[in-house]
């Protein structure tokens, strides 16, 4: 992105992707980097601004030498008592943690105009010795809340930005815009226009292809490309049979006929079980799904001839963290790898799919694993197997839409293990329902209505006779994953 900016560094835990997100949601366009940057690396983004956030260890600590690129710096939580330390103040002893406090702000600091006190809730609140040049902004109890060098345009402030929270999401616009001079332009149209003109750069009169899944991101990418580059793009379909149940058809409705972009599809069911054939670890399978995908999409490529970029439906999350699936698609020789959503959020993926024409059925569509349904099934992966847990899937996907909770709940899916029983049937099935949400960039259990696992369950049960128990996985994610069966963490 080419625009003007505010650059996050991240001292670790959820509170800086929250702040980067909340950010965003002002129209203010933000990008996360580790704390440990240096002042040269950041001078060569080139930001308008940079925000101190994140949760780190006590000696954390960001490059000193920022302090002096001439940039507004906004050190928030963490970040507030790093710049006192780094610029010669000392941070005496913690003076009171977890508790709600009402703060007053000094009227004359642009980063709270308009402000003259707001309720906060303090998770942590030191006494400070300033450093030279500082002076209190805002304070508590008699305690600086808030510091600042305005000359410099240096702010520290010990209290977060919290959900729902409009003093907070004020006090961020003051320090984007007001202070930093970032303009709002961080809005779908000009998302979509930015990424078009950037693939329309990129790619000139090469053509490129894309493994389409059907998934939100691919999907989403699919349709930016086709608006970019038109008959230059190639989708290809490679249908693993570890689908859920309707994949295929969406894929071909939403895509083939609704929006007029030509679709290859691969049939390779019979090899990708030919691979996963006697395999019971989840690694192993991982590998073995994702390497059999791969051969298959070089192979596809050489089909085509002027192709030079392959597509990858990348989100700013998973460029965050190192992901095996892209360590595995860079592999593939010869071609260079385009990602059209690599700086989107999920929710910002789902509102340029809205903006481009796709359906509900695409851009509210659950996440599935690039394994597909292999990683939720414990041990082999067998063709009843894999039935069994499509069609559990299904109906749990209907009953949450038939309920309206479609949208609230943002991840949930079906799992499947066997147990050895005693009786008639020398195995049985158990079905695990599973539903989380989001708070902020956290992931957290979603209780689900009683009446609707029940109807789900009686359902199972009915139309599923192999499946002998159906529970409901309270798991909190983290420690666990999603997926009974991780592909990677």
């Amino acid at each position: 992105m080419k625009r003007d900016m505010l650059l996050i560094l991240d001292f670790g835990g959820t509170k800086a992707q929250d702040l980067a997100r909340r950010l965003r949601g002002c129209q203010i366009y933000c990008e996360l980097r580790p704390f440990g940057l240096s002042a040269e690396e950041i001078g060569r983004i080139a930001p308008r601004g940079i925000i101190l956030a994140g949760s780190g260890e006590e000696d954390a600590a960001c490059d000193q030498a920022i302090y002096g690129l001439g940039l507004p710096v906004l050190g928030i939580g963490h970040g507030a008592r790093c710049m006192a330390r780094q610029l010669g103040g000392q941070v005496r002893h913690t003076a009171l943690e977890d508790q709600t406090l009402q703060i007053h702000f000094v009227s004359t600091s642009p980063l709270f105009a308009g402000l003259s006190y707001s309720d906060r809730y303090i998770t942590r609140l030191d006494m400070l010795e300033l450093p030279e040049g500082f002076t209190v902004i805002a304070h508590g109890h008699g305690m600086a809340a808030a510091f600042a060098c305005e000359e410099k345009k240096l702010y520290g402030m010990q209290f977060g930005i919290e959900p729902n929270d409009p003093d907070g999401l004020q006090i961020l616009d003051h320090f984007a815009a007001d202070i930093c001079g970032c303009g709002h332009w961080w809005k779908t149209e000009s998302i979509v226009d930015s990424i078009v003109e950037d693939i329309r750069e990129t790619v000139g009169g090469s053509h490129a292809l894309m493994a389409l899944s059907g998934g939100v991101d691919s999907s989403v990418c699919a349709a930016l490309m086709n608006r970019a580059i038109g008959e230059q793009m190639h989708c290809l379909y490679i249908d693993t049979g570890l689908m859920r149940k309707g994949d295929t058809r969406v894929v071909r409705e939403s895509f083939g006929l609704a929006l007029g972009i030509r679709i290859h599809c691969v049939n390779a069911r019979d090899r990708f079980f030919r691979r996963l054939e006697g395999l019971t670890d989840s690694d192993e399978k991982w590998a073995a799904i994702s390497n059999e995908f791969s051969t298959i999409y070089q192979e596809e490529a050489a089909r085509y001839s002027g192709v030079d970029f392959l597509v990858k439906g990348t989100i700013y999350s998973d460029t965050l963290k190192f992901t095996h699936d892209e360590q595995n698609l860079n592999e593939l020789s010869g071609y260079q790898l385009i990602e059209p959503t690599r700086h989107l959020f999920k929710d910002e993926v789902r509102a340029v799919g809205e903006y481009l024409g796709l359906p509900e059925e695409i851009t509210q569509r659950q996440p599935l694993p690039g394994s597909g349904l292999a990683m939720r099934i414990t041990g082999e992966v067998t063709q009843e197997k894999l039935a069994v847990v499509r069609e559990a899937d299904a109906i749990l996907r209907d009953e949450i839409e038939q309920a309206g909770l479609h949208r609230r709940v943002r991840r949930y899916c079906a799992q499947l293990s066997e147990t050895t029983a005693t009786g008639p049937r020398a195995c049985r099935y158990v079905i695990a329902l599973r539903a989380l949400s989001l708070a902020g960039s956290a992931t957290i259990a979603y209780r689900m209505p009683y009446d609707l696992l029940e109807r789900a369950t009686e359902r199972i049960l009915a139309e599923l006779p192999q499946v002998d128990r159906v529970v409901y996985d309270l798991t909190p994610c983290p420690p666990r994953s999603v997926d009974w069966e991780p592909a990677h963490p």
